[in-house]
């Protein structure tokens, strides 16, 4: 029998991964609320790759909207 769970946090204030204990345990907080999990090194490297391209995104987004924005205080002028 397979039991699973969703718990739903709202958002993280801070995270917390230890850089002198190897147990690669995660803690994401929100408040006083803590989850705290593991992953290996395999998932760890998939949610770095993930998150970096996120990021990416993130920013060629906000670089894009910058260059509308220059563009069109540069037509006004």
């Amino acid at each position: 029998m397979k039991i699973s769970q969703k718990v739903e946090f709202g958002q993280i204030d801070h995270t917390y991964l230890s850089s002198w204990k190897s147990d690669n345990e995660v803690e994401l907080h929100n408040g006083d609320d803590v989850v705290l999990f593991t992953m290996t090194e395999e998932v760890m490297a998939q949610l770095h790759k993930k998150l970096g391209d996120k990021l990416t995104q993130i920013a060629s987004e906000r670089l894009e909207e910058a260059k509308q924005l220059a563009d069109g205080e540069s037509e006004s002028e």
